[in-house]
């Protein structure tokens, strides 16, 4: 039972990681080079806190998942 759960866990991990990996290569776009003064300024500063932020979150991801499958790893072994 525990190893099922743990390899659904990994699956369902896989899953969250591949969709925050193309939800964030969808939204990384570049200002448009006519944003001038402010606006760019505002732009970038907001472009560079959702690449942070989706860094983190991918990377929190992929832990768990890597995690997940030395838990796997483990159970097989005992």
């Amino acid at each position: 039972m525990t190893m099922q759960a743990l390899r659904e866990q990994h699956r369902e991990l896989g899953i969250v990681l591949a969709r925050l990996e193309a939800a964030r290569a969808r939204t990384m776009l570049p200002a448009p080079e006519s944003w001038r003064g402010t606006a760019r300024h505002a732009y970038d500063a907001a472009f560079d806190g959702i690449v942070m932020t989706s860094e983190a979150g991918i990377a929190a991801v992929r832990s768990a998942r890597s995690r997940t499958a030395v838990a796997i790893g483990w159970m097989q072994r005992g």
